[in-house]
């Protein structure tokens, strides 16, 4: 009995600790459709962490549409210490955690080996589909970054950085 609420109690943890997706993000079926900048996290070496749509980005800094204030903010290259993107939205798989886990009730006794087992398959599956569609400056220089923003080539003269909005994607 009291294993069983433990293992509740952390499944209930790990499905509330999980994190919101960026709505302007495209499928997976339809990333090269996209006429939107990816979803990027940059940790500045000296101020908060920055969330947001990649707009544009040079040889000296990244122009971020800021999910917190909704407005573009620009940082120096020298000042990022560390970034991640996410081009696409991963297949959720989550579901499949509780249900396969409940449904090695069938296999009687065996359960007791099964459920650990379609436990950890469940959730080392449910991580990689998370994670199939990022990058981070380990495996991706600024100059590839370029690619993923709104304006690859720099925002063009004619727009004014702070008239640049988020998107509504209907679904």
């Amino acid at each position: 009995m009291m294993k069983t609420k433990i293992i509740a109690a952390l499944l209930l943890v790990f499905f509330l600790s999980s994190c919101r997706l960026a709505l302007y993000l495209p499928s997976s079926d339809t990333i090269d459709e996209n006429e939107y900048g990816s979803f990027i996290k940059i940790v500045h070496k000296t101020e908060s962490n920055i969330y947001g749509e990649l707009i544009a980005i040079d040889s000296s800094k990244i122009i971020v549409l800021s999910d917190d204030t909704k407005k573009c903010k620009t940082v120096s290259l020298s000042n990022v210490e560390h970034f991640t993107l996410k081009y696409a939205n991963g297949a959720n798989y989550g579901w499949t955690i509780p249900v396969y886990t409940l449904a090695t009730i069938s296999h009687g006794w065996f359960l007791v080996l099964t459920a650990p087992i379609n436990l950890i398959v469940t959730i080392s599956i449910n991580a990689q589909g998370a994670n199939a569609f990022k990058y981070s400056d380990k495996n991706m220089t600024f100059e590839k970054l370029k690619m993923f923003a709104r304006y690859p080539q720099g925002i063009p003269s004619n727009i004014d950085i702070d008239s640049i909005r988020f998107v509504t994607i209907s679904k």
